[in-house]
Order: C-alpha cells, then sequence, then structure tokens
C-alpha cells in the first residue's frame, strides 16, 4: 500500500488539528475520493506558518514524529507520497494528488473520481515552470490563500487578492481544451431543435435562428468548470482555496464583483461529494467587521485566460526574439560588458577511460530502447558527463541525476559506483516506470527515485548532474546544487525556453545584472542560442556565440558563489547540437 505523508502543526485535539494548507486541500480531496489505496501517516512538525483547522473525523491515520520519517521520504517536502516497493517518492501538490485520484480509480471501477483527470489523464501533468496553469492551481492561489491569512484589511475597504481577479477574468474567456470543435458540435447536438444565443464573433447568419439536430455551426462553450464543461482535480484544488477566500472576505456580498467566480462556487459546491469534503475546514475567520459598508475593489489584470496557449498572453512583437538587429543589438550589450566566454580546450574528465563493453545491456543506452538512430550520440552524450562525475564522487556520496528521464545516464553513474547513492529525479511518472524497471533487472540496491520537480526536492547531495534539461531547469539545478555546496555537471538545452518564473530571474549572475542588459536582451540572446541547428546553417556560428554568452552568465553566477567552473565543448561535437558542459565545483569542496 502508498504511504501519504501530511504535515500537521500540533498534535490533535477533539477531533481536529491545524495543518498547513497544502495538508488541508490533500485531506479534502481524500475525504472527496472516499476511498484511496494510500495509508495516510500525519507528520507533527511544528511551525510557524498560517494554519487551518480541520476536522480529521472519519479519517485513518497514524501520527509520527519528523524525525522518524523514512530516508527517502525525507528528500522532498510535505506533502509526500511512497508509491511501489517504497523507493519511489512522490512530491508536489499536483503530482500527489493525481495519485491520489488514480487510486481511488483504481480501487472502484466507475468512481466519480474517474474523469478528474481530464484528456489523457494530463489534468495538471506539466511542471509549474512550465505552465501557467499548473502554477496558478498549485503556487499562486496557495501563497494569496496563505497571504490572506496574515492580512488586516482597512475598515469598510477590502482590495481582492489580484489571483481572485485573475480567476474571474480566466472564467470569462473561451475554452482552450481538446477537440473544441467536436464538443461545440455535441453542445448543439444536444440541444436538438432550440434557440440558442450565439455569441459575439460567431456567424451573425445564425443570430436568433433555430439551430437544427446536426448542423454544423460554431457556438463558444463557457467555463462551467475551471477547465471546461467538467470537473477536473484543478477544481477540486481551487475550490477549498477559493472557499477560505471567500469567506474570510465575505462572499455574501461579492456577487456583483466576481460573479462568474461565485457561480463557479456555488455551481462546484453541488457536484457529489464536494459538501462531504468541505465540511472537513472548520473556524474560518472572517477578516470584515462591517459587512453592510464595506466597499471591494477588484485589481486591474490583463483580459486573458489562465491558458500559456491563449493568445492574448502574448504579443506578437514580443514573440520575434531573432530579428537580426535585436540579435545584433543584444550583443552590442555583451561586447561593451567586456565579458569574454572562456573556453576550456577540453571537457573535465576527458582523460577519464570508459569502457563501454563493462556496461550491461539494461545500462547501456540500447537497454534504454533508443532508436538506432540516436544510439551512437546519446552515447557519446552520456560518455562526456559520466566521465566528469566520475573524476569527482567518492564512495559514500550521494548523486542526483536532475530530469533524469528513463535514466541513460543514472543508471550508468549506479553502476559503475556501486558505494554511491544514485537519485533518478523526474516529473514524469511513465518515465521514472522505465528506469525503475531497468534498475530492478540490473538488480542495482543504490538507486531511488523521485517523481517531483525540481523546486520540491530538498533531500542533501554531493554531486548534481543534468542532461539537457530544458530551460529553466538547468538554472534550478545550479541554484539548487549551489544552495547544497555541491559539484554540478551540467550539458544545458532550450535556451530559448529560459523566462522569470516564481524561482529564478534572468540574467543570472550579477555581472549581467548590473550591465545594461535589459530581460529581452537577454531572451533574445536565448533564443538566437537555439538556432544551433546545422553547419550549413547561416545562423549556426551566431547561435553557438549565443550559447556560449547564456552559459558564461551561468559560470559567473556561480564564481559568485565561491565555484571554481569549466567551461567547455563535449567531443566530438557533432554528438548534440548542444553540445556546452559546465562543471562548477566549490572552492572548498573535499
Amino acid at each position: 500500500m502508498d504511504e501519504l505523508y501530511v504535515q500537521v502543526l500540533s498534535e490533535p485535539v477533539g477531533g481536529c488539528v491545524p495543518v498547513p494548507l497544502e495538508t488541508l486541500i490533500t485531506l479534502f480531496t481524500l475525504k472527496y475520493c472516499r476511498q484511496s489505496k494510500s495509508y495516510l501517516i500525519f507528520v507533527l512538525k511544528p511551525e510557524q506558518k498560517p494554519s487551518f483547522n480541520v476536522r480529521i473525523t472519519g479519517f485513518t491515520f497514524e501520527l509520527i514524529m519528523a524525525e522518524n520519517i523514512v530516508d527517502v521520504a525525507k528528500t522532498c517536502q510535505l506533502p509526500v507520497m511512497l508509491v511501489g516497493d517504497g523507493t519511489t517518492c512522490v512530491a508536489g501538490l499536483c503530482a500527489i494528488l493525481r495519485q491520489v485520484v488514480k487510486g481511488a480509480i483504481e480501487w472502484s471501477a466507475g468512481h466519480r473520481c474517474l474523469p478528474l483527470l481530464g484528456f489523457r489523464q494530463g489534468c495538471l501533468m506539466a511542471c509549474a515552470e512550465s505552465s501557467v496553469w499548473t502554477r496558478f492551481c498549485e503556487v499562486d492561489i496557495i501563497s494569496t490563500v496563505k497571504d490572506l491569512m496574515c492580512k488586516d484589511f482597512l475598515p469598510n475597504l477590502v482590495t481582492l487578492p489580484e489571483d481572485v481577479a485573475r480567476f474571474e477574468i480566466h472564467m470569462g474567456q473561451p475554452l482552450r481544451i481538446h477537440n473544441i470543435h467536436k464538443k461545440n458540435q455535441d453542445y448543439i447536438n444536444s440541444k436538438g431543435s432550440t434557440h440558442l444565443i450565439l455569441k459575439k464573433g460567431v456567424r451573425s447568419s445564425m443570430e436568433g435562428k433555430r439551430i437544427e439536430m446536426g448542423q454544423n455551426v460554431e457556438i463558444e462553450l463557457e467555463h462551467s468548470f475551471a477547465e471546461g464543461p467538467v470537473m477536473t482535480l484543478a477544481d477540486l484544488i481551487l475550490f477549498p482555496c477559493m472557499h477560505i477566500i471567500l469567506q474570510t472576505v465575505c462572499n455574501v456580498y461579492l456577487q456583483p464583483y466576481i460573479p462568474l467566480t461565485v457561480q463557479w462556487y456555488e455551481r462546484v459546491k453541488l457536484e457529489d461529494g464536494v459538501q462531504e469534503a468541505v465540511s472537513i475546514i472548520r473556524d474560518i475567520p472572517n477578516k470584515i467587521v462591517d459587512d453592510l459598508y464595506v466597499k471591494y475593489v477588484l485589481p486591474d489584470v490583463p483580459k486573458q485566460s489562465l491558458y500559456k496557449s491563449d493568445p492574448k498572453r502574448y504579443k506578437p512583437r514580443n514573440r520575434i526574439f531573432t530579428r537580426q538587429e535585436d540579435v545584433e543589438t543584444s550583443l552590442k550589450v555583451v561586447e561593451q560588458l567586456g565579458i569574454i566566454v572562456d573556453w576550456q580546450q577540453y571537457p573535465f574528465g576527458c582523460e577519464l577511460e570508459f569502457d563501454w563493453s563493462a556496461v550491461p545491456y539494461e545500462a547501456h543506452p540500447e537497454g534504454g530502447q533508443l532508436p538506432a538512430f540516436r544510439m551512437e550520440r546519446k552515447g557519446q552524450q552520456l560518455e562526456n558527463l559520466a566521465k566528469a562525475v566520475l573524476k569527482v564522487a567518492k564512495p559514500g556520496h550521494t548523486l542526483v541525476d536532475f530530469c533524469s528521464g528513463s535514466g541513460h545516464l543514472g543508471i550508468i553513474l549506479a553502476y559503475l559506483l556501486p558505494r554511491c547513492r544514485i537519485i533518478l529525479l523526474e516529473n514524469k511518472e511513465q518515465s521514472l516506470a522505465r528506469a525503475r524497471q531497468r534498475v530492478v533487472k540490473l538488480k542495482l540496491m543504490n538507486v531511488t527515485f523521485c517523481q517531483c520537480n525540481l523546486d520540491y526536492f530538498c533531500g542533501e547531495f554531493d554531486v548534481g548532474v543534468s542532461l539537457h534539461a530544458c530551460g529553466v531547469a538547468t538554472d534550478l539545478v545550479i541554484q539548487r546544487c549551489i544552495s547544497q555546496n555541491a559539484v554540478f555537471v551540467c550539458c544545458p538545452c532550450c535556451y530559448g525556453s529560459v523566462q522569470n518564473n516564481h524561482m529564478l530571474t534572468y540574467p543570472r549572475s550579477q555581472v549581467f545584472r548590473d550591465s545594461a542588459m535589459t530581460l529581452r536582451d537577454y531572451l533574445v540572446l536565448g533564443h538566437t542560442a537555439d538556432q544551433t541547428h546545422d553547419e550549413q546553417n547561416a545562423k549556426t556560428d551566431q547561435g553557438k556565440i549565443c550559447m556560449g554568452i547564456i552559459d558564461t552568465d551561468r559560470c559567473l553566477q556561480a564564481e559568485e558563489a565561491g565555484y571554481s567552473v569549466m567551461l567547455a565543448k563535449l567531443i566530438p561535437e557533432s554528438c548534440t547540437p548542444k553540445n556546452n558542459m559546465l562543471v562548477g565545483i566549490p572552492k572548498n569542496w573535499q
């Protein structure tokens, strides 16, 4: 049975216990799902943070002290779930709740949770660094509720949280879901011979006309729920958050200000099981002193949905980052800064011997079911990074293969370094499952797995490695390694995907920040760095220069943190267009 660890802030008293918001949402979801194959463990970890009183009658749980959590679960922030044989830790609110829902579905065929994971079970699968929607559900609205609990309002004046305004706008925008055209037609067909009010932008010739069964007409379906016409896991996360917000600022008077949000709230509340689940939330404070005379203010936010694909989210001119005049302007800023890319002649560790014939089939790229045309180049990439790690790793060290995929690099290291502990960290469940199968066949006993995003990993380690961690992921790896005073070995990828987010801002180094370089200048360099298509392409040389500049910014950041850093090309350079390798070693590292 899976083990689900959630934080509580004190021991239960009178059938209730104070918990952080993440625990409240987890228990709310468990209550809604009714049945789960998870064994619930309350972890007593007192902290100074906004707390929420929840009723735990009906839950079966074990109470333990924080120091008694098993080692695998200690590597990630609570809540966490241990799945399978206990070597895999799942972390992050969205990932945890996806597992809870899956457990309920597996437990009971035809369970009401079946639609919650959406099309191809992809609801909230994307990481918060790349998905606006996941970030809103997993980060933004959580922070909003916590901030609200610590906030006092002026007499008779309540400024509603910005994220409430964002959600209100979102609920009024067109749906952006899979196969929207088919769902439009299904909706029309279900109405039969009825009058439908068509929205602005739809063919005016149909306005007010009778629509017959099967007639091919486009309408704009509205957001009945947060993601579309049916309730999903996103609604289960957002509902308790909105419930707390609305109760705190007195929802009786909010209808004129956020009508779509209130309508959504009332609709979700009527869904089977929601009233029972929300009843666990106790004693929400009302911060409005005089309800009759209070004035509410709704912040002004962009008129766009919370979907990343919403065309309103980006101005077309801001998407064109590789116009030659912009590239030359950005390169001029770097030139004026006097930055020189310091290339090492050979990659770190290249002098070591590496015998592929000594690597068993399941640890070889071929055992990872790579296509034949990728096999040679993948092997060359892995060899470069493995040599760098082998040069610094010592018995007893913990190594983390960040964004490990199906474990190509981490499994090789686990086999070659049997006295080291290897953690494979990956947010894609299926990729990690393939890695686990290979580890089992190899009978490796020094590997554990973390299914989570980088920001939920909090374990201690000595060496961090990543091969083609996309965009901001490479910077998250470097940042995590610096925080642990650990060696990093990184081969970056997707330079054009770097962007400011809730964890990182760009440029990374103080040297670049103190210069005349703007964020836009930096993004231009990143997008140009991805134009390393082939040697015959006219943009390739320029792209390589920009790759070097972005990675130099990363090197300078690490040097400012007390690291010695080496930047070189993989051998041979043809093994991948993204062939830069950064190795950072703390100057006080033993």
